[in-house]
């Protein structure tokens, strides 16, 4: 999936939205606002530049461009854009980091861990 075309938006958490729980779904999911919990998914998750997860995130793939402090595990793809900043756990299938981004924790990549 991650070489083929993003599945259709199936939710957005808007920006000023705050939501906590556990959250499970098919498709894509945009947080422009403030989420804390878990989240699952085989699909596509975007965090924009606006949004927060803190929490964990378990996903297929994922576009990061907001800020996560927690643990996010991407089986396939994960990009971080040039305004996220992760602190936490990051273990990606593959990984591009873009100019800008701050990480903070620990990387692994395909299982290796990245300095």
């Amino acid at each position: 999936m991650a070489s083929g075309p993003k599945p259709v938006l199936a939710a957005v958490l808007g920006p000023g939205t705050r939501y906590e729980g556990d959250m499970t779904f098919e498709g894509r999911v945009r947080i422009d606002g403030h989420y804390v919990g878990r989240a699952y998914s085989e699909d596509w998750l975007e965090l924009g530049p606006g949004g927060l997860l803190e929490g964990a995130a378990d996903v297929a793939n994922a576009v990061i461009a907001g800020r996560v402090q927690g643990d996010l595990r991407v089986r396939e793809r994960l990009v971080v854009d040039s305004t996220a900043r992760i602190v936490g756990r990051i273990d990606a299938g593959s990984l591009e980091v873009r100019p800008g981004a701050i990480l903070e924790g620990e990387v692994r990549v395909r299982g290796r861990v990245v300095e």
